[in-house]
């Protein structure tokens, strides 16, 4: 049992689901401690720029009625990111719309506390690799899909050390106030995954210092930025093709 971070007065007991070697995966409660955190992080601006949330304040108790809809609720698992040397929730993933007949679902991670501790950098790639795995482990999944809006590039880049690979852009999906935003659409296969997993020794994630190298052995250039430059460019010349005479037409 640990102290509170919120209450010193108040005993933690940290219910872990999925053990970790930079993180753990615990699964939330309604105790007041843990939505304390959980509710705060999405009023935060600078953690809700790209996110649905942050257009309306949330609160303990909206926070607590989200947690209500989990317990009898088989399309959706969020477990919070305890990272091992902090006491306290640094963030949420989950696996949602789960489809057991198509065997599909999407994955999404909010990081609702940037910690300046060593290491700091492993705790969203361990959760994502974590899920992922019992998604496609102990879910039965085939495919694990993935979204981001484009300015999040980098972390775009880093999923192919998942088996995440791209698939797409969806132009114009997000809106966030005044500020639309293009989607690059991601996912990771079970054949792709169990290709990594068997050059790993039965783990998706490969230790914090092979990942580390991982990240730096990542090409320069990126297929994420060929594709970026290179569907507009086919988009509009398929377009004028298949429009030249009406184009040529209104000239």
């Amino acid at each position: 049992m640990n102290k509170s971070p919120k209450n010193p007065m108040v005993e933690t007991d940290y219910d872990v689901f999925i053990k970790g070697e930079t993180i753990d995966l615990c699964v939330p409660s309604d105790d007041k401690w843990v939505l304390d955190q959980w509710f705060r992080w999405f009023n935060r601006d600078e953690i809700t720029t790209y996110l649905a949330q942050g257009i309306y304040p949330n609160t303990l108790k909206s926070q607590k009625a989200f947690y209500d809809t989990l317990g009898n609720n088989g399309s959706r698992i969020a477990l919070l990111i305890k990272p091992k040397e902090y006491d306290g929730f640094i963030g949420v993933a989950s696996l949602s719309s789960i489809d057991l007949v198509h065997r599909q679902c999407d994955f999404a991670m909010v990081i609702g506390e940037r910690l300046n501790k060593t290491g700091s950098l492993f705790y969203g790639l361990e959760a994502k690799a974590l899920l992922t795995q019992h998604a496609i482990e102990k879910v039965g999944l085939e495919r694990v899909n993935s979204s981001q809006i484009v300015d999040l590039v980098r972390w775009q880049n880093w999923q192919i050390l998942f088996g995440y690979q791209i698939e797409g852009i969806l132009r114009k999906k997000f809106r966030k106030g005044d500020k639309v935003y293009d989607l690059l659409m991601s996912s990771c296969l079970s054949e792709d995954y169990q290709s990594l997993v068997h050059m790993r020794n039965g783990s998706l994630w490969p230790g914090k210092s092979k990942m580390f190298q991982l990240l730096k052995d990542l090409p320069k250039k990126t297929l994420i930025e060929d594709l970026s430059i290179w569907l507009p460019e086919k988009q509009k010349q398929y377009w004028n093709e298949v429009f030249k005479e009406e184009i040529n037409g209104a000239i």
